[in-house]
């Protein structure tokens, strides 16, 4: 009797069931996206046009490509072989109104977290079912670029063809795609080359933009044809405001004049698609207004960087090349006395010493020598950048100090260094070896040539120096830097040329001028105190390398790292005092053997958890009542503090980073500013860049930084945000919360 009943009602919900069954594939999942085809309707029945939506839910950071992807990438792609009933020659993607990704340079088009690209698919006969097969080819972007393909699956019947739980989801998407035809609310009045000496401009006159609405515009043209941004001339042809876009592609200077193209203009909520030719230039008197010497660059709506006059900053196109190259050289110059330079100072007084009693071409060798080491490590980073750059890659400068290896390296030549600097090189008590050329030295005593001073140490000493120095950032060297990382690859090699040669103006004004080495005292047994101490300073390196190491891979790796090395300084002590000469081969293999597996010690590691920032209710409740509340970096939730009312302070932050260490001492974290921190309507962000973060260099490449400290203030004020100088003061970081505020009174 139970048998016959479920039967029944078996009976019954079938038809139920069958017709609430989902007009979907099944999601096809990557790491970083998941691919399904969706159907407004549930069949087929009476439809000769079937609307389908192919849907993206993408991974944070990761997007796919636009119809015209921009000057990279390919956008979605799609292949209906062994689909049945339907007409494959007339299917018709609509694109939705896609968003402008700046960055190194690039423009690209695309979308990011979700999309639904709406399709229309004719059906050859309603009265039979469709059977759907997609071959989903896309290109999928984040740090890194990786090709897929979905391969899916829906079929349709033919006795049904209600409206789907899906149709509202695909006409959404369907409403962004930008309008055609003719009456459309806004347009392109007129469009137009200029030449200003070697650079083409395509120009656009735009009637009808809605007050207060920064459009972008889109030119689609042959699949070679680039272009940049728009930027808002300040004139107007006729009452519509013009936008220039550099032309990127137009290097042999051919006319685009005559050309046909497709504009979209993207204004606010509204979009237009609209063919136009390229067309003679207005005539004079035509264009009205005053052209502004350097207009802000129009981004994307609601980009960080899309208000030059809020903001205060000015990106590398704006920036004359002559001040950028001055301030690369004065940047260089400076990095001489940061503080993370303590070894590189160390290593030049040491060698400044020992050449004062040679002769002076032996000095200028000498010291030439160490700016020829400095001048080919900076061109070895600006190679290394540009190659990430055409790539594609996240780069920073100083996020070598991100990395293990990089680390372990630094901090093993640190402590040979200082092993160097006690004597314990040394073959005796009486002689003096360069610093960073030991083995150099060991065949120099083996060739009887042990008098003779080898250029190859000053070499590696300039390229050691120069190594050490790139976590500072001294405050002219992070316009310089952000210039070189934002523009082209020549301008990577020009910046960081200058830098190198103003890094290294010490070593040339000595070389030019080698008396000055002279001018040291003689050297004496004051020398062994000397370098006592420079080897304690190079300990000092060592220990704080062994701490940023530690964030990256574990306090237990780095203390690994640590015994190794202990250990081989320990062996070469050993070796140095023994006057056993059969032992000392075999100390030196043992020290050998420490070294490397201080080297390796990382790679057996497990890195730390990540430490998330200390909240507001975790800092009220800590025993110190002074603390700063810091908050997780979270640039999505900027926007909404500051239409809370509330005042934002963004700080980027890095172990390795000294100078970042410094403001946080002596501004941050200080009696006169700590009360204007802890306000009630100021809320602090703190994002860790000391290991990799693809967010965080994300965001510091919207303002053209690469490098560190950064720090912002956002409130109702300055919505697009103040940027502060690399080497904070309290005046100004006061200053900005006053006039990032909605009312006065924050702090005096």
């Amino acid at each position: 009797m139970i048998k016959r009943i479920l039967a029944l009602l078996m009976l019954i919900l079938l038809p139920h069931m069958v017709q609430a069954a989902p007009a979907e594939s099944n999601w096809q999942d990557e790491e970083f996206a998941s691919v399904r085809v969706l159907s407004a309707r549930d069949g087929v029945q009476n439809m000769h046009i079937l609307r389908l939506g192919l849907e993206f839910a993408l991974q944070p950071h990761w997007k796919v490509y636009w119809r015209s992807a921009g000057d990279a990438g390919f956008p979605p792609t799609i292949k209906w072989d062994g689909s049945a009933n339907i007409d494959e020659t007339n299917i018709n993607m609509l694109w939705p109104a896609p968003f402008r990704f700046s960055i190194f340079g690039l423009e690209t088009f695309g979308y990011q977290d979700r999309v639904i690209f709406p399709i229309d698919v004719p059906v050859q006969n309603n009265n039979e079912p469709v059977s759907l097969k997609l071959a989903v080819d896309y290109l999928a972007c984040s740090d890194i670029c990786v090709p897929a393909t979905a391969n899916l699956t829906l079929d349709l019947p033919a006795d049904r063809g209600e409206i789907s739980s899906h149709a509202h989801e695909i006409e959404k998407f369907a409403a962004k795609v930008p309008l055609t035809g003719a009456n459309l609310p806004l347009g392109v009045s007129s469009i137009w080359e200029s030449r200003k000496d070697k650079d083409s401009f395509l120009n656009v006159a735009l009637h009808d933009i809605p007050e207060g609405v920064t459009p972008d515009i889109l030119v689609e043209g042959k699949p070679t044809d680039s272009f940049g941004a728009p930027v808002a001339t300040g004139q107007n042809l006729q009452g519509a405001p013009i936008y220039q876009l550099a032309i990127h592609n137009n290097a042999k200077a051919e006319s685009f004049a005559g050309r046909d193209v497709t504009v979209t203009v993207l204004a606010g909520d509204l979009a237009i698609e609209q063919p136009a030719t390229i067309g003679d230039a207005p005539a004079d008197g035509m264009v009205s207004g005053t052209a502004n010497a350097m207009p802000a660059t129009t981004a994307a709506p609601n980009a960080p960087n899309a208000s030059t006059a809020k903001t205060g900053f000015v990106s590398s196109s704006q920036t004359a090349w002559w001040v950028i190259g001055g301030l690369a050289l004065l940047g260089g110059l400076i990095l001489n006395v940061m503080p993370c330079v303590l070894p590189v100072l160390s290593i030049k007084v040491m060698g400044a010493i020992h050449l004062s009693a040679q002769d002076r071409k032996g000095t200028r060798r000498g010291f030439l020598a160490s700016a020829a080491g400095i001048m080919v490590s900076f061109w070895i980073i600006a190679g290394a950048l540009a190659i990430l750059k055409l790539a594609g890659g996240s780069i920073g400068w100083g996020i070598q100090f991100q990395h293990p290896l990089f680390l372990t390296t630094m901090t093993i030549i640190v402590v040979l260094f200082a092993c160097n600097m006690f004597g314990l090189f040394e073959i005796s008590a009486n002689r003096l070896n360069d610093m960073a050329n030991d083995a150099i030295d060991q065949q120099n005593i083996r060739t009887g040539s042990a008098g003779k001073q080898s250029m190859g140490g000053h070499f590696l000493t300039g390229m050691f120096a120069t190594l050490l120095a790139t976590p500072c950032s001294a405050p002219f060297l992070g316009t310089a830097v952000g210039f070189a990382l934002a523009g082209s690859v020549f301008d990577i090699f020009w910046v960081f040329s200058l830098l190198g040669i103003g890094f290294s103006l010490p070593y040339l004004l000595i070389a030019a001028r080698p008396e000055i080495a002279r001018l040291l005292p003689r050297p004496g047994r004051w020398m062994a105190i000397v370098k006592f101490v420079l080897g304690l300073a190079l300990v000092g390196t060592a220990i704080w390398l062994l701490s940023v190491l530690a964030n990256q891979i574990g306090t237990n790796g780095a203390i690994a790292v640590g015994i190794g090395l202990a250990l081989a300084s320990g062996l070469i002590w050993w070796r140095h005092k023994t006057t056993n000469e059969r032992r000392k081969p075999m100390l030196a293999g043992i020290a050998t053997l420490a070294v490397l597996a201080a080297l390796f010690a990382p790679g057996f590691a497990r890195p730390p958890a990540h430490v998330t920032p200390v909240t507001n209710t975790t800092a009220s409740n800590s025993k110190d009542e002074g603390a700063l509340p810091w908050q997780p970096f979270a640039p999505e939730k900027i926007d909404t503090l500051v239409a809370e009312g509330k005042t934002v302070l963004v700080d980027i932050t890095a172990d390795w980073c000294v100078t970042c260490q410094v403001n946080k001492r002596l501004v941050i974290d200080t009696d006169d500013v700590r009360p204007a921190l802890l306000a009630e309507n100021v809320v602090l962000m703190q994002g860790d860049w000391t290991r990799p973060n693809p967010e965080i260099a994300a965001f510091l490449a919207k303002y053209d930084r690469y490098g560190i400290p950064f720090n912002a203030i956002y409130g109702p004020k300055a919505p697009d945000g103040i940027l502060l100088s690399e080497l904070l003061s309290k005046d100004q970081v006061i200053s900005g919360l006053n006039a990032a505020q909605a009312t006065s009174g924050l702090a005096n």
